[in-house]
C-alpha cells in the first residue's frame, strides 16, 4: 500500500509523524485475507463498485446491497476500517481527502493497482514490468484511436508510474454475452493491421516456444505441458498464419456498451502479433471460465454459434485460429504464472479449462481415453490422493483392461465426479456409491471405457484394515506427476486384500510384497488379520457387516443379454469373447446360461436320467424331433414356459439384482422362430403370445451369416433351412424392435469377429 501511494504523491505512515495528517481507510479483503478494495472512509458513495463486474444476478444483488448500506450511512459499521497518517511527497496526482477507491489488482509481475476518483481511473504500476505495460498501453491507445465502430478513453501518463484514463462507463453497461456490437468492434480492431506469414517467421510465437523450455514450475499440471509440447511438435512450421492487431484482453470487464457503440479500455496487452480472431476467442473463453464457470464443451459451442456474428470462419479455419489462440495465450500466461509467487483460485480454473481445450488438437497423438486419463490427473494435481498399484509410466499408457484405483476423501471424490460429468470427452458417466468407495464408469465420445475406483476407506467386510488418510499422507509424485502410494503401503494393501479374501498373493505381486514387507511387520499383519476375522464373528459386527454387504452387493443392477441364430452363426465364440470384454473392460461379473433359466431339467431327464439325457442332447443333431402332436407339443411348451416364468425371477434376484450381466446362449426366441428345435409344433401365435409375460432382456442380438459361411462352419442344417431360419429370426427381431423402446433387438451379420464384438460393446456402453 505504501508503494502505491508513493507513486501517486503521498507517503503513508502507521503512526503519527511530525507534519503528518490523519486519514481513515475502509476496506474489503480477498478470501485469502489480502486487501482487495479500500477507500476513504469519508466517501459517501461505494466507488469501489467501479471495479466490480455486476453482470450476473448474484453480483447485482451484492452491488445493490452495498449501495443500500451507503445510502443508509452504515458503511463505517459494516466494513473494516484502519487509521493511517500521510504526508505530501512531490506533486500528488489526486486529492487523498476527497472520495476515491482503490483496487489492489491481481498479484504477479504485471501487478497494477487501480484508483478511481473525480471521473478518472488511474493505473498505478507496482513493478518495473508493470511500468513498461503502462507505456505500451499509451502507445496502443494512440494506434487504436477511436473509430466509428468503437471508442477509446483519453489517456495521460503521469511520472512514468501512473496512467490516467477517463471514465467511459458513464451511462454505459457491461454485457457478458458476445453480441453484434462486440463483433463489429473486434472486426474494427482487426482491420487496423493484418498480415500473413509462415509460422517459422512468426517471431512472437517462436519466442513463446523458447519460453516454455525455461518453465519448471511444479504447480503447473504436468500433462498440460506434455500436451503443449506434443501439439507444438506436430505443428508445421511452414504453415501460414494470419496475424492482426488485437486488444489482447478483450473481455466484458474491459468494455462498456453505450447506445450503439462500445467503449474499450485497458489496452496494455494490445499487439500486432496475435493470431486473427484472438479477441473474439478471448472474450468468450475468459467470460465462460471466470464469470459463467462453464465447462469447455459449452464454451466451444458458444464459439461456434457466435462465429456467425464475427468472422464467419468455416470449421477448418475456426479450429485453425482457435488452436493458435490457445497456444499463444496459454504459453504467454504460463510464463507469467511461473513467475508469480502466490496463485489465486482463478488460475486453477483457467489451467483446468485450457488443458481440456487442448484435447481438440491433441487427438492426433492420443486417444480420447488417454486424454481423459491425463485430464483426470491434472485435475487432481493440487489435491491430496494416492493412486494404488499404478504403473510408473505415462499415466495414459494404462492398459485398456485396467482400471484406476485412487484413495481420496469423500469430498474430493465428489468433486472429481463433477469434473468428469463436465468433461467434453465423457459421453456418459455412471456412478455407483458403496459404503467405502465410488465406482465410476466413463464412456468416452469414441466409445472407449475407463473405470475408476475412488476409495474412501480401506476395509474388508465393514472392518477398516488400513488408514486411508495415512496412505495419502505418505504418497509421493512419480516422475509423471501421479501421486502414488508408497511401496510399503502398496505391499501391505496387497497382502491384506488377498489374504483376507482367502487367496494367495498373485505371482506378479509376490516378489514385490516380500521385498517391501519386513519379516517383523509380516508377523504383526498376520496377527491383525486373525483379529479382523474374529471380529466378523461377533454378533453386532456380524449384523452390521451383513447389512453393509447386502447394501454394497445390490448397489448396482445388472442386465440380461441374449444371443440367437442358427447353429454355425458363431454364437459360442462371440459369447466367450464378449464375456471376457465385459469382465475386463466393463468391469462387471458375467453369468452365462444356455437357452433357459434351467430351473427345470430337460424333459428327457425324467425318463433317461440326467447323464444319459444330456449325452443324447450333445450327440444328436438339432431339429430332428418328429413330434407333430398338438397336445404333446403344448405340454412340452408349457413345461419349458414354466421354467421361463418362474426361473426369470430367480435369475433376476440371484444375478441381475447383484450386478451381474447374464448372457443367454439362445433364449425364448427359439420357441417363436424355431420351435421345431425343441420338438414343438405349435402355431407361432401361441409361442409369441407367451413372450408378453416375460421380463424383456435389455439386449438381444441375432447373429447371422450367409448360408455358405454357416455351412462351412457347421453342416448340421440344410441350405434351405439356414435361409428360412435366418429370414424368420430377422422378421421376428424386426417386429419386436418396433414395440419396445427400452429393449434393443439387433441383427448383426457375423462375418468379422472384431466388427461383431465392437457393435455389441458399443450397444452396451451407449445404452442409457
Amino acid at each position: 500500500m505504501k508503494t502505491l501511494f508513493n507513486n501517486t504523491g503521498y507517503k503513508l505512515y502507521t503512526t503519527e509523524q511530525p507534519g503528518s495528517l490523519k486519514i481513515s481507510f475502509s476496506y474489503i479483503r480477498n478470501s485469502d485475507g489480502s486487501l482487495r478494495w479500500f477507500w476513504n472512509s469519508k466517501s459517501k458513495k461505494p466507488l469501489f463498485l467501479k471495479f466490480y463486474n455486476a453482470s450476473s444476478f448474484k453480483a447485482r444483488l451484492y452491488a445493490m446491497a452495498v449501495k443500500i448500506v451507503f445510502e443508509l450511512g452504515l458503511q463505517n459499521l459494516i466494513f473494516e476500517k484502519e487509521t493511517l497518517y500521510y504526508k505530501l511527497e512531490g506533486k500528488p496526482v489526486f486529492n487523498i481527502r476527497t472520495s476515491w477507491a482503490m483496487f489492489t489488482g491481481t498479484p504477479g509481475p504485471n501487478n497494477k493497482a487501480l484508483l478511481y476518483t473525480a471521473g478518472s481511473f488511474y493505473k498505478i504500476a507496482c513493478t518495473e514490468t508493470a511500468k513498461d505495460l503502462l507505456i505500451n498501453e499509451l502507445a496502443n491507445i494512440r494506434f487504436a484511436s477511436s473509430s466509428r465502430l468503437y471508442s477509446v478513453p483519453k489517456t495521460i501518463l503521469h511520472n512514468g508510474n501512473v496512467l490516467q484514463t477517463e471514465d467511459i462507463s458513464k451511462n454505459g453497461q457491461r454485457r457478458n454475452s458476445f453480441g453484434r456490437i462486440h463483433a463489429q468492434t473486434v472486426k474494427g480492431i482487426t482491420n487496423k493491421y493484418q498480415r500473413r506469414c509462415q509460422i517459422e517467421d512468426w517471431g512472437y510465437f517462436q519466442m513463446l516456444k523458447k519460453n516454455l523450455e525455461t518453465i519448471h514450475d511444479e504447480r503447473i499440471p504436468p500433462n498440460l505441458i506434455r500436451k503443449l509440447n506434443t501439439i507444438l511438435g506436430k505443428t508445421n512450421e511452414t504453415e501460414s498464419i494470419n496475424l492482426s492487431f488485437s486488444h489482447g484482453d478483450f473481455t466484458p470487464w474491459n468494455c462498456f456498451v453505450y447506445y450503439n457503440s462500445l467503449s474499450v479500455y485497458d489496452w496494455e496487452l494490445a499487439s500486432c502479433e496475435k493470431p486473427k480472431g484472438f479477441d473474439f476467442f478471448h472474450f468468450i473463453i475468459q467470460n465462460g471460465i471466470l464469470v459463467d464457470k462453464k465447462p469447455w464443451k459449452s464454451i466451444l459451442n458458444e464459439i461456434k454459434q457466435k462465429n456467425r456474428l464475427a468472422f464467419h470462419f468455416n470449421e477448418e479455419e475456426l479450429y485453425h485460429h482457435l488452436k493458435f489462440y490457445l497456444l499463444t495465450n496459454i504459453l504467454a500466461y504460463l510464463k507469467i504464472y511461473a513467475e508469480q509467487k502466490e496463485w489465486h483460485l482463478q488460475i486453477h480454473w483457467l489451467l483446468q479449462t485450457w488443458t481440456e481445450a487442448l484435447n481438440d488438437f491433441a487427438k492426433k497423438s492420443y486417444t480420447e481415453r488417454e486424454l481423459l486419463i491425463m485430464d483426470i490427473f491434472d485435475s487432481l494435481h493440487t489435491i491430496p490422493y494416492a493412486a494404488l498399484k499404478f504403473h510408473n509410466r505415462e499415466p495414459e499408457k494404462l492398459s485398456l483392461d485396467s482400471d484406476i484405483d485412487i484413495i481420496m476423501s469423500s469430498q474430493n471424490a465428489e468433486n472429481l465426479v463433477r469434473f468428469l460429468k463436465r468433461n467434453s470427452l465423457a459421453e456418459r458417466v455412471a456412478v455407483t456409491k458403496t459404503s467405502f468407495m465410488y465406482r465410476v464408469r466413463i464412456i468416452t465420445k469414441d466409445k472407449q471405457i475407463l473405470n475408476l475406483d475412488l476409495i474412501l476407506k480401506i476395509q474388508w467386510k465393514g472392518l477398516e484394515f488400513m488408514k486411508a488418510n495415512k496412505i495419502i499422507k505418505r504418497s509421493f509424485p512419480n516422475e509423471f506427476g501421479v501421486k502414488t502410494a508408497c511401496n510399503g503401503d502398496t505391499a501391505k494393501y496387497l497382502h491384506y486384500f488377498y489374504t483376507l479374501n482367502g487367496s494367495e498373493v498373485p505371482e506378479r505381486y509376490r516378489a514385490f510384497t516380500e521385498k517391501n514387507i519386513p519379516e517383523h511387520k509380516l508377523v504383526k499383519i498376520s496377527e491383525h488379520i486373525s483379529q479382523l476375522k474374529m471380529r466378523t464373528k461377533q454378533r453386532l459386527s456380524f449384523l452390521k457387516n451383513t447389512f453393509i454387504y447386502i447394501s454394497d452387493t445390490f448397489s448396482e443392477k445388472g442386465f440380461v443379454m441374449t444371443f440367437s441364430g442358427v447353429d454355425g452363426a458363431g454364437k459360442s465364440t462371440v459369447i466367450s469373447e464378449i464375456s471376457n470384454l465385459i469382465e475386463k473392460r466393463y468391469r462387471r461379473p458375467v453369468k452365462i446360461l444356455r437357452h433357459r433359466p434351467s430351473l427345470l431339467p430337460i424333459l428327457s431327464v425324467w425318463v433317461k436320467g440326467k447323464d444319459k439325457a444330456h449325452l443324447d442332447v450333445v450327440s444328436s443333431l438339432p431339429r430332428q424331433g418328429s413330434n407333430n402332436n398338438i397336445l404333446s407339443s403344448f405340454a412340452r411348451f408349457c413345461y419349458y414356459y414354466t421354467d421361463y416364468i418362474i426361473g426369470q425371477f430367480i435369475i433376476y434376484l440371484k444375478y441381475v439384482m447383484r450386478g451381474k450381466i447374464v448372457l443367454y446362449d439362445r433364449y425364448y426366441f427359439d420357441f417363436m422362430a424355431d420351435a421345431r428345435r425343441s420338438n414343438i409344433n405349435l402355431p407361432k401365435s401361441v409361442t409369441e403370445s407367451g413372450y408378453f409375460f416375460l421380463m424383456k432382456p435389455k439386449f438381444n442380438f441375432f447373429l447371422y451369416a450367409s448360408p455358405e459361411k454357416i455351412l462351412s462352419r457347421k453342416k448340421e442344417l440344410s441350405y434351405q433351412s439356414v435361409c428360412d431360419l435366418n429370414a424368420e429370426y430377422n422378421r421376428l427381431f424386426s417386429k419386436l424392435g418396433k414395440h419396445n423402446d427400452n429393449t434393443q433387438y439387433i441383427a448383426i451379420e457375423n462375418n468379422d469377429l472384431n466388427d461383431t464384438l465392437n457393435t455389441i460393446m458399443n450397444s452396451i456402453i451407449t445404452a442409457k
